[in-house]
């Protein structure tokens, strides 16, 4: 025990002698560094956890938020595009991305009706052309967000109180466009582009006492249901996003000028000798010469260049110019076209030489405008001498229904000539319809005055430097009825094979068009004219009144009439009848009966060359089942005309567009 204690003294007593040393110095150096280093790494690990707390808090608290709770886009729903009569453009469909979004998709079930106006939406969801882009700030909604928890597996579930967005949905843009007059003047344009083996077409269908726009086309057209983006030009507004020279149909302006300042009157004589001579320049030429003594009116009539140029010079460079400006040439009509183009009217000090003057006034060159920077000209002397700004729009309103924005009547942007001198202006473009000399005599209509002027004009070759002879627009701008118009119509064909001139190439494309739009039982333009017989040098095209007569009695009177006729249904009494009494057709009507239940067998009417929709209501009325193929108009059906069909018998209709 003793010794025991005697070692552990000894022990305590090196371990003094140890420190003693060691408080000697002799291990002091390395206390230090010791201590200096774990200082350090103290000091290091406190401020990491300054950092993470203070600094970095919200950071790292967001992390894991996000690996509890998971954000859902809800995508909201873009605002339709719709017409007039509240028929539909456009749609949106629910789609769920990748990543569990969920966002709108944009469908176009009209496919490339009206598609070149329309527009489409880009990758985003926003506008990229037409009224989709120009509308885009009252057709884009505001989406929502939804928040879910998540446990550790990460499997989702419902939290409470958790934030809970509910999108906004844009809202709805009515059009002017009626869908069944763009469907007419499209089936026309591509028909007529076919026969006339032409590069393409457009065509503009207004109002001219309002400024709306009740159909715009291109040929070809562009569909928005497209699996990749295209390209500019594939869905280019050609009607207001080409600027051409635009050959006669500015000696409407010319003469509207010109009877404004009263240098001429309807009746003043001139003499086209065939060539009007420019010192400087090349002469201006008609072919053949129109002679000695042509009176204005007969000038525009068989548009004469050497008269027209004649008139031109009346006016000095800045006079001309300064009329013309007025008209709106140079500037874009409106906002809300997408891709619009002012065109071209260079002040005077920049025409080339002396013949300029003679040469925009004679035949429209040198000042390149749009399809619908003409038609507003047009519409001027239609409705009395007003520049009306276009309308595209009727009105913005919510998905509950509130008016955001309406197309009400506007004041005019400005007068551009009095009301007398439209009068006259109008007396003069019937005689270039209706007179033997006239040269747009293929726009002259059974039964309704038309108002017009053809225009043809060779295109510019910029390697060249000079007018090609091969390559030509021809045009034709009128409106009707003359007297009192309700409708303007422009048609203008680019490359028209075997140079068509404009009363060749487009006045039969305007008369097909008119003609089909006072036919179609939806469409009302006309209908209190010709019900009333307010019509001009009628030639028995007015559809009688037969509803409510027997069938003997309605096939006499339209036997009488001399029209083609059919009956739909196998009763005895005709309920209705297609077209109406009072329209100004010549052709087929179609008398709709009551069908009787026992009959075993209907007789199958003819739906060839009627809109799709219009020849489902022929068979539906007549009880035969239908079914169809594409859309637009119908070129062929399985079971033929006129043969009896059994109960159980389904006739298919083949549109002129199908989808592929």
């Amino acid at each position: 025990m003793a010794r025991k204690k005697t070692k552990q003294a000894s022990s305590f007593a090196a371990r003094a002698v140890f420190l003693g040393k060691l408080m000697e110095g002799q291990y002091g150096a390395r206390l230090v560094i010791v201590s200096l280093v774990l200082a350090l790494f103290l000091s290091v690990v406190v401020a990491r956890l300054v950092k993470i707390q203070l600094v970095d808090g919200k950071r790292h608290a967001e992390v894991i938020r996000k690996r509890v709770e998971q954000e859902r886009k809800i995508g909201a729903k873009r605002g339709d595009i719709y017409d007039r009569k509240g028929r539909s453009f456009t749609t949106s469909v629910p789609r769920r991305t990748s990543d569990g979004d969920l966002v709108m998709r944009r469908k176009y079930p009209k496919e490339d009706l009206a598609g070149n106006l329309i527009g489409f939406v880009g990758t985003g969801g926003l506008g990229r052309s037409g009224i989709e882009y120009t509308f885009d700030h009252h057709l884009l909604g505001v989406d929502g967000l939804r928040v879910i928890g998540k446990d550790g597996r990460q499997r989702a579930y419902k939290t409470i109180g958790l934030l809970n967005e509910e999108p906004q949905d844009g809202n709805d843009v009515y059009l002017t466009i009626d869908q069944h007059m763009q469907e007419i003047v499209q089936h026309v344009l591509r028909q007529r582009v076919r026969e006339l083996n032409a590069k393409g077409a457009m065509a503009i269908v207004m109002e001219p006492n309002t400024g709306k726009i009740l159909a715009m086309a291109n040929e070809p057209s562009f569909n928005p249901n497209v699996s990749k983006p295209p390209s500019e030009d594939d869905m280019k507004n050609s009607c207001v996003s080409v600027a051409y020279e635009v050959g006669s149909t500015f000696k409407v302006i010319t003469a509207a000028i010109a009877l404004r300042e009263k240098v001429v009157t309807d009746s003043t004589v001139f003499d086209c000798n065939g060539t009007l001579e420019i010192p400087g320049e090349r002469p201006i030429k008609c072919w053949p010469p129109h002679g000695q003594e042509i009176t204005f009116k007969r000038a525009i009539a068989m548009s004469c260049n050497v008269v027209l140029a004649q008139v031109a010079n009346k006016f000095t460079n800045e006079q001309f110019y300064r009329h013309i400006d007025r008209f709106g040439f140079g500037a874009k009509t409106h906002e809300r076209f997408y891709g619009e183009e002012s065109g071209v009217l260079h002040p005077p000090d920049k025409w080339s030489g002396n013949r300029s003057r003679a040469a925009i006034g004679a035949m429209g060159y040198e000042v390149m405008a749009t399809l619908l920077q003409m038609m507003r000209a047009y519409a001027s002397v239609a409705n009395g001498g007003d520049l009306l700004l276009p309308v595209i729009s009727e009105r913005v309103q919510t998905k509950e229904g509130r008016i955001i924005e309406s197309a009400e009547a506007r004041s005019p942007v400005r007068p551009v000539m009095p009301p007398e001198v439209a009068a006259n202006l109008r007396d003069m473009m019937i005689n270039v319809v209706e007179s033997r000399e006239g040269t747009a005599g293929r726009a002259r209509m059974d039964g309704i005055r038309v108002a017009g002027k053809t225009g043809t004009s060779r295109k510019w070759d910029s390697h060249t430097k000079t007018y090609t002879d091969d390559r030509h627009w021809s045009s034709f701008i009128g409106f009707l009825p003359a007297e009192a118009p309700e409708l303007l119509c422009g048609v203008v064909f680019d490359e028209p094979a075997g140079r068509e001139t404009g009363g060749v190439a487009a006045a039969p494309a305007f008369k097909r068009i008119m003609e089909m739009v006072i036919a179609h039982p939806d469409l009302e333009y006309l209908k209190p004219a010709t019900a009333t017989g307010n019509i001009a040098g009628s030639r028995r095209t007015v559809v009688p009144e037969v509803g409510g007569l027997t069938r003997r009695g309605a096939a006499a009177r339209l036997d009488s009439a001399k029209f083609t006729y059919t009956f739909a249904g196998d009763g005895d009494i005709v309920r209705h009848q297609a077209p109406p009494a009072g329209s100004i057709m010549r052709g087929g009507v179609v008398l709709y009966t009551d069908f009787t239940a026992d009959s075993a067998a209907r007789i199958v009417p003819n739906g060839v060359g009627k809109d799709m929709r219009d020849a489902f209501n022929l068979f539906n009325a007549s009880g035969i089942p239908v079914y169809a193929v594409g859309s637009g108009f119908v070129t062929r059906q399985s079971i033929a005309p006129g043969e009896k069909a059994a109960s159980s018998a389904v006739c298919t209709l083949y549109g002129t567009v199908v989808k592929k």
